[in-house]
């Protein structure tokens, strides 16, 4: 009788469990709730990746007898193999899988063209709380784009001027023209075409390894 009771007891206090975990995942899902929760899984990530990342990259640097203080870091992208090399004085470091946009034959025209540019271009700023995880904005457009969209009429000489102010400036530059912006290298996936505005997309856990790295003027060559 008394393992029959305990059986009973054993069995309710289960149900209980169960009955009262489901509730409170129901509550996290339909209530605010479930925002702080996404926001403290989201920061244990970026906290992990902050780490990790930077440890697997050191890892490669190793292997290669580099010391970080000798790493004169470039990235040069290769849209027809879909692939970043991290460069270092002609050293390949690195080489990585990426995605590019929808439309990945020839060179960006306007914003809404689905097109990666190609060109020389720089880091100008990072962005770690970016809706695709992590963010290196490129100073795209360039004055060589500037110029393209001048002549074609797509901007005008006072939009032209202050796109080829913020490249000597080294910042951002206006993301507001026909030329599109802002664009550069996110996560949230690779090895196919499929980014709305050209942008360079990459794995999360790759894009770890470089993103604390590197620094904004960082180099980055876009070729077909």
């Amino acid at each position: 009788m008394k393992k029959h009771y305990g059986r009973i007891i054993g069995d309710v206090f289960f149900y209980c469990f169960s009955a009262i975990s489901i509730i409170c995942i129901i509550a996290i899902l339909v209530t605010p709730a479930r925002g702080f929760v996404w926001k403290e899984l989201q920061k244990l990530q970026d906290i992990r990746g902050k780490v990790e990342g930077p440890q697997r990259f050191m890892k490669k640097l190793d292997d290669l007898d580099l010391k970080f203080s000798e790493l004169t870091p470039q990235l040069l992208i290769r849209k027809r193999s879909r692939q970043m090399l991290v460069l270092s004085d002609n050293l390949v470091i690195a080489t990585y899988p990426v995605g590019i946009g929808k439309n990945p034959v020839g060179i960006k025209l306007n914003g809404k063209d689905g097109k990666t540019p190609e060109g020389q271009y720089y880091v100008c700023k990072k962005d770690d709380a970016f809706h695709f995880h992590l963010f290196l904005q490129l100073n795209y457009p360039s004055p060589d784009d500037a110029k393209r969209g001048s002549v074609q009429r797509l901007i005008n000489h006072h939009e032209e001027t202050a796109i080829n102010e913020s490249w000597n400036l080294h910042l951002p530059p206006p993301a507001d023209t026909a030329l599109g912006g802002p664009l550069g290298i996110h996560g949230f996936g690779a090895e196919s075409n499929w980014t709305d505005d050209g942008s360079i997309s990459m794995h999360n856990a790759h894009l770890e390894e470089i993103y604390w790295l590197l620094a904004t003027g960082t180099p980055v060559a876009i070729v077909p």
